[in-house]
């Protein structure tokens, strides 16, 4: 009898982790996460005139904006930091688009 109970039970457990697995793998496919997240965030305030443009990366673990500078340096920021906002406000600094990791190693690969 407890035999049985025992392979009852690992049977709906093998039939509940693969039913849940499809469905949790839909879900973060749907997810539109940015390729590019930041591990932590400038301290100094970057000087303006060296920006050239931002990015958003409010989707990661960590969510930042990501600052270009005119080298193509990639900077990090809080988002909630003063200076970050006043940059942000600024109508002469755009938006760019999201950069994915094929547009990263193609960057790369012109550098080097």
């Amino acid at each position: 009898m407890k035999a049985s109970a025992a392979a009852l039970f690992l049977l709906i457990l093998t039939l509940t982790i693969t039913s849940v697995s499809p469905s949790q793998t839909k879900m973060v496919e749907a997810v539109n996460v940015s390729h590019t997240c930041c591990m932590k965030y400038q301290e100094k305030v970057l000087p303006r005139k060296l920006v050239v443009g931002y990015r958003k990366a409010l989707n990661c673990h960590l969510p930042a904006i990501i600052f270009v500078t005119k080298k193509k340096r990639e900077v990090c920021a809080n988002p909630s930091s003063g200076w970050v906002q006043g940059y942000l406000k600024d109508p002469n600094l755009p938006l760019l688009p999201p950069q994915d990791r094929a547009q990263l190693n193609r960057f790369n690969r012109r550098k080097t």
